[in-house]
């Protein structure tokens, strides 16, 4: 019973501690310096990059795989 208990307290405590994390990160408004900007364009830019790159591994894949060297 005592271990249900501090399962429970531990849970809620961190059902707590995102619950912050969240309010406190929807706090923030959009960046707004030119340094921040360009940190959020470099990382659309890489997202958009292995975005791009995972889809041509998977056709490379799809395309060998009907090859088995016979």
């Amino acid at each position: 019973m005592v271990a249900f208990v501090a399962l429970m307290a531990g849970l809620g405590g961190a059902a707590a501690w995102c619950a912050v994390v969240l309010v406190r990160r929807g706090r923030r408004g959009p960046t707004e310096n030119a340094d921040g900007l360009l940190i959020e364009q470099a990382a659309r830019l890489r997202a958009q990059q292995m975005k791009t790159d995972g889809r041509s591994f998977r056709a490379h894949e799809q395309r060998d795989s009907g090859h088995h060297g016979h």
